[in-house]
């Protein structure tokens, strides 16, 4: 598989509503999932949080972050995005929405997906942001690449993480568990051990 459909990727997904699905003590926050083609084939793009920052210091992730005032959902992944590399919304399109998770952080994370229609140059933002790279899907879906740890925290023990290499970065935590809901929900491709 080197590139998907934008119909089957919404007919796969939820559509992108924009509500919040608040819950008492955790806080809203967003996240867009970059599909950017090149050369025909889709790529997702990931950030590296800076080692220095207050949360999720050194962790691949992507763009995105908490609500501010009262936007809706999809106005925060876009104005995260925007922020943290230069994207700007009107050069991508929402195709779809995956399930709520909630971060070891107290965060309750709406993922949405969407198709990065103009690609440049990113320009990550230096107070955040201390790389940007991009993912083949065909590396992706091959099930060898993928590998589980268990994580100990305060909040309890979470069996069963996915994580991957991606030659570049680590993906892993949050963010391996919302690509592996991506390929489940686009390619059918359930990565639990």
């Amino acid at each position: 598989m080197t590139r998907l459909s934008d119909d089957d990727v919404r007919a796969a997904l939820a559509d992108p509503t924009t509500e919040w699905r608040t819950e008492e003590r955790l806080r809203d926050s967003a996240v867009l999932i970059v599909l950017v083609q090149r050369d025909g084939v889709d790529h997702l793009v990931f950030t590296l949080r800076r080692d220095d920052l207050a949360s999720h210091a050194g962790q691949v992730s992507f763009p995105g972050g908490g609500r501010e005032g009262d936007e809706d959902a999809v106005t925060c992944a876009l104005r995260e995005t925007q922020e943290e590399l230069g994207i700007e919304p009107a050069t991508v399109e929402v195709l779809g929405r995956l399930p709520e998770r909630v971060s070891i952080a107290g965060y309750l994370v709406t993922p949405y997906v969407a198709r990065w229609r103009e690609p440049h140059d990113v320009v990550p933002d230096p107070s955040e942001v201390a790389d940007v790279f991009e993912v083949p899907l065909p590396h992706l879906v091959e099930r060898t690449r993928w590998r589980f740890r268990t994580l100990d925290t305060p909040r309890g023990r979470f069996r069963h993480i996915p994580y991957f290499d991606s030659d570049h970065h680590v993906v892993w935590g949050l963010t391996g568990i919302i690509v592996g809901d991506f390929l489940r929900a686009t390619l059918d491709l359930d990565l639990t051990p």
